[in-house]
């Protein structure tokens, strides 16, 4: 799906902080994403992943510090140029229409990659270009023989795999993803990673997630957030042996 791999680090952010009054959300974080990778960024409850990812995505603006994407400061820019450039924040920033059919939801998302006015649906719809990319992306994620099925009627599990295709219709190269495996039961989860573990070679991921058996089964790299600030970065072995993230954070047994 990318034609071309970025070396080294295709998205970064540097010493980022954020304050509420007298609290830190944001504490001087650092990281770094590369194509081909899955950054996983985990903490407990109130760590500051929220808030992080907001500034990732471009909803939220910084008070100090910078975030680069393929070596150009978007710092300031807001979060719709940031996904017109390729980052996209999955799960929060797709919408899906239910009475859609899936194919017409991802369809929707490919015309407004393409430039058309959303207006203009009924005609579009009919474009052999767009059919041909929707049906594409609808094989890559799995629901191809759901292409005509009511969007409100997918399962859960479903709903996500759809809403990942709609975030690919913008043909990014980073994806933020919030949480992906919530509400999911133990089968659906597994798809989904499966899913994800197929589109990493193509993408910059990060993945905030609280399932920690998906986290140390997909992460390359992983970032350990408490108070707002990383106490920890490395493998999934040096996340599972370093002491402070036991304290702060894993259960025993990880």
């Amino acid at each position: 799906m990318v034609e071309q791999r970025t070396i080294g680090p295709v998205f970064a952010a540097k010493n980022l902080f954020k304050s509420y009054g007298g609290l830190r959300a944001t504490d001087n974080l650092s990281l770094q994403l590369e194509t081909g990778k899955i950054h996983a960024l985990i903490g407990p409850n109130g760590a500051g992943k929220t808030t992080a990812l907001s500034q990732l995505s471009g909803e939220l603006q910084p008070d100090e510090g910078q975030v680069w994407f393929c070596g150009q400061d978007i710092t300031r820019y807001s979060m719709p140029k940031r996904a017109r450039m390729g980052v996209a924040r999955s799960f929060q920033i797709t919408a899906i229409f239910d009475d859609f059919t899936v194919a017409e939801n991802v369809a929707v998302a490919v015309q407004s990659r393409a430039g058309h006015h959303f207006s203009f649906w009924r005609a579009v719809g009919r474009d052999k270009g767009i059919n041909h990319r929707t049906n594409e992306l609808l094989d890559l994620v799995g629901l191809a023989a759901f292409a005509r099925r009511r969007a409100a009627d997918l399962a859960h599990g479903q709903k996500r795999q759809l809403e990942i295709a709609m975030a690919l219709a913008l043909e990014p190269k980073v994806l933020l993803l919030d949480e992906p495996m919530a509400g999911m039961g133990p089968t659906e989860s597994t798809q989904l990673a499966e899913l994800l573990e197929r589109l990493k070679q193509d993408f910059a991921i990060l993945l905030v997630e609280h399932d920690m058996n998906i986290v140390f089964r997909l992460a390359d790299i992983i970032s350990v957030l408490v108070n707002g600030a990383v106490i920890a970065s490395g493998t999934v072995e040096d996340i599972r042996e370093n002491e402070d993230v036991q304290k702060a954070y894993l259960a025993e047994g990880y």
